[in-house]
Order: C-alpha cells, then sequence, then structure tokens
C-alpha cells in the first residue's frame, strides 16, 4: 500500500493565516504612524535649533541684535517700483544656513512651506520690520528663556501641540491652549 501525500494549504488554512496577518498589520500600523510623526517632531525640532543657530550667528555680525524680518518672503516688486519691501526671515538668515529646507516642518498641514516659503512663525509678531531692535540675550526686557524665538504656525501639525524655539536656544513643545 503507498500512501499519497497532499501538497499545498487547504483553503481554511489558507484565510486562517491571512486573518492572523491581518490582525498583526491592524495593531502593527498605528504603532508605525506615531513613530513616523515622532520622527517628524524631532526633524522640525531639530530644524528650530538650526534656526536659532543661525539667528545667534547673524547677531554676532550685528552687535548682539536679533534680526528684524517678517516672517513671509519679500514680494516680488511691480515692475515699475524700484523697492521691494521688508524682507523675509529666510532671506536675512541665508547667508548662515546650508539650505532653506530647515524652514521646512514634515508635519506642515497647512502648506505654509508650499505658499510661504516657511512653516514657522518668527517671532510671532514681535520680531517684525519696523519693530525695534531686541537683543538676543535680553528681548524685551524679558529672560531669554521665556521669550519665543521662533514656531510652528498651527498647533495643530504635531500630536501633543507645536514646536518653539527660544531666545536661549532651547527647544520646547508646548500644548495648545
Amino acid at each position: 500500500m503507498v500512501r499519497r501525500l497532499r501538497g499545498g494549504f487547504s483553503l481554511i488554512e489558507l484565510l486562517v493565516v491571512i486573518a492572523v496577518i491581518a490582525v498583526l498589520a491592524g495593531m502593527l500600523f498605528p504603532v508605525f504612524a506615531r513613530a513616523r510623526e515622532k520622527g517628524r517632531e524631532t526633524n522640525c525640532k531639530a530644524n528650530l535649533q538650526q534656526i536659532f543657530l543661525a539667528a545667534k550667528a547673524y547677531s554676532m555680525d550685528y552687535g548682539d541684535c536679533l534680526p528684524l524680518a517678517n516672517e513671509y518672503p519679500a514680494p516680488p516688486p511691480p515692475a515699475d517700483a524700484y523697492h521691494q519691501g521688508p524682507p523675509g526671515i529666510v532671506e536675512v538668515l541665508e547667508p548662515y544656513i546650508k539650505s532653506t529646507q530647515i524652514f521646512r516642518c514634515r508635519s506642515d498641514k497647512d502648506q505654509m512651506w508650499q505658499t510661504q516659503g516657511t512653516s514657522y512663525d518668527w517671532g510671532y509678531g514681535t520680531l517684525d520690520c519696523g519693530m525695534p531692535a531686541q537683543d538676543i540675550d535680553w528681548p524685551y526686557r524679558r529672560e531669554p528663556s521665556t521669550f519665543v524665538l521662533c514656531g510652528d504656525y498651527s498647533p495643530d501639525w504635531h500630536t501633543k501641540g507645536y514646536n518653539v524655539v527660544y531666545c536661549d536656544g532651547h527647544v520646547k513643545q508646548l500644548a495648545p491652549k
């Protein structure tokens, strides 16, 4: 008597294996998404640290004063005009950086980078052109560790809030108000 060995899987066995794989994938995908967002947050914090270092280098060249610039780049001048308008922070700090990519937050859901050239709000309106010049070590007569130099435009980009860098160089994530 010769026994015949059966080759292959039954349909039930195949469906059980697929179901187990689907359950495992369902448990792992949220973990991967959180890890990816955490990586984006870390990249954003590193960008803000680089922006601070560029502002610090600028201040060394200009009497320890913070750069006065608008957060948005200057609009192109009309054909008959001689003046372009106040410069944006990207233009002011460009000589002190290697790439303008540091002004892009990977979690920029509002696409500020594509429309405005930066994902970060410079000084939250207090360091715009036309404002008085401020010392980097004592801005607006405040402790540098309490004065926000630059940060995300929106608190909705990251899972727990928005990232900011202070005048003393430390980067922190703040919860939305």
